[in-house]
């Protein structure tokens, strides 16, 4: 009898481990299908984020000292009635800019003020791609280079070892105007402008060596029918 009575409850013991394991096994597997499968999130979150057409991306941007920004897209475009373009400095000042001409590749911008070697940020509010209908706002920074001008130097004159003076052809007028000047092998000298007039512009300048030639530019130079400030550069000789 007593034999009996140990295997029933051996045998009643061995049933609860067996249920508690089960309860176990399920309650893990049921954890497992409500964990969130970080690839399938991931991918519904790529899914929804918004990816701008090709074409809604500025591929180039040019300048010349006449006033005109050339943009060129990199796919065929179209435009909203809203259509507008922003110029910004590098100080987040805004630069006096039109939308003058505008097709299904470019847009011609009218511009005054862009001075040649700074950077800037351009901003186009209303451009639709090919295949879509919503419009979009773009930026592009570029730095303004290509742009000449006819402004020109006529002579450069050495006084004192140290001051030289570039005297223009005709009046020439300036926009954050910078110097730069090198020896014949390029190397840079130490040079500030101390003078600027209409008709000329005098800089000082450390380390001129007598019978040596140098090069001097001049950044931020313009004429009076000029919208946009560029460089000039002459050759001379410490004398």
């Amino acid at each position: 009898m007593k034999k009996t009575i140990k295997k029933m409850v051996v045998g009643a013991l061995a049933l609860t481990m067996l249920l508690g394991m089960s309860t176990i096994s399920f309650a893990k597997q049921d954890n497992k299908e409500k964990k969130p499968n970080k690839e399938t999130t991931t991918e519904a979150a790529t899914e929804t984020e918004t990816v701008k057409p090709v074409s809604q991306k500025v591929a180039k941007v040019t300048c010349t000292a006449s006033g005109k920004l050339n943009v060129s897209f990199k796919g065929k475009v179209k435009y909203s009635d809203t259509i507008k373009a922003t110029i910004t400095d590098a100080e987040g000042n805004e630069v006096d800019c039109k939308i003058r001409k505008k097709n299904k590749a470019s847009m011609q911008i009218s511009v005054s003020g862009l001075v040649k070697g700074q950077e800037y940020t351009l901003t186009i509010e209303g451009v639709i791609a090919k295949n879509t209908n919503e419009p979009a706002t773009i930026t592009k920074k570029f730095t303004a280079k290509g742009m000449k001008t006819a402004c020109k130097a006529s002579k450069v004159t050495v006084a004192k070892k140290k001051f030289v003076t570039i005297k223009m052809k005709s009046k020439a007028y300036y926009k954050d105007a910078t110097v730069k000047v090198t020896d014949a092998a390029g190397n840079e000298l130490e040079a500030k402008i101390v003078k600027k007039a209409k008709g000329n512009i005098k800089v000082q300048v450390t380390g001129l060596k007598k019978g040596e030639k140098y090069t001097v530019t001049i950044t931020g130079v313009k004429t009076k029918k000029e919208k946009n400030f560029s460089s000039i550069t002459k050759t001379f000789t410490a004398k």
